[in-house]
């Protein structure tokens, strides 16, 4: 396991370090037209999220989270509640085809107010073996720093 940073947690526990492992937003496109597109936006999320856990941190994947949801609440909650764990995040990992989801353009600017790390798979255009590479990478990269 890759863990970020070690933190002293107080003078009277001072010989006692508490580890964080690093916990990355994966975003991208949920919604589609039909429950298909919606189950192949769920499927490509959860294929990064396995990477970024392969590479030993924590995903947080709210398209698994909430796959089977879809029109009980309303979409404002949905993006508002994302929005919120985004913000609990290490990081985040944007799924090719992000740009073109709302809900994932709003998830961009945050980290962007928040300076928070992110790793943009479709801005290189990357195919799954460059892809994965580059999740690993990401990975070791954000466990040599301290808290985000």
């Amino acid at each position: 396991m890759v863990y970020g940073y070690t933190k002293r947690l107080d003078s009277a526990a001072a010989s006692r370090e508490e580890t964080y492992m690093k916990v990355i937003y994966i975003a991208g496109p949920y919604r589609a037209p039909t429950a298909w597109g919606i189950a192949l936006n769920v499927r490509s999320a959860e294929r990064v999220g396995l990477e970024v856990a392969r590479a030993g941190a924590m995903p947080l994947i709210p398209h698994a989270n909430t796959a089977h949801f879809h029109g009980e609440c309303t979409d404002e909650l949905w993006v508002d509640g994302t929005l919120e764990m985004l913000r609990r995040c290490d990081a985040a990992v944007f799924l090719p085809g992000w740009h073109h989801s709302t809900g994932s353009c709003g998830e961009w600017a945050e980290c962007d107010r928040r300076h928070m790390p992110r790793l943009d798979l479709e801005r290189d255009r990357l195919d799954w073996p460059e892809q994965k590479q580059a999740i690993g990478a990401f990975v070791r990269q954000l466990s040599k720093v301290g808290p985000v």
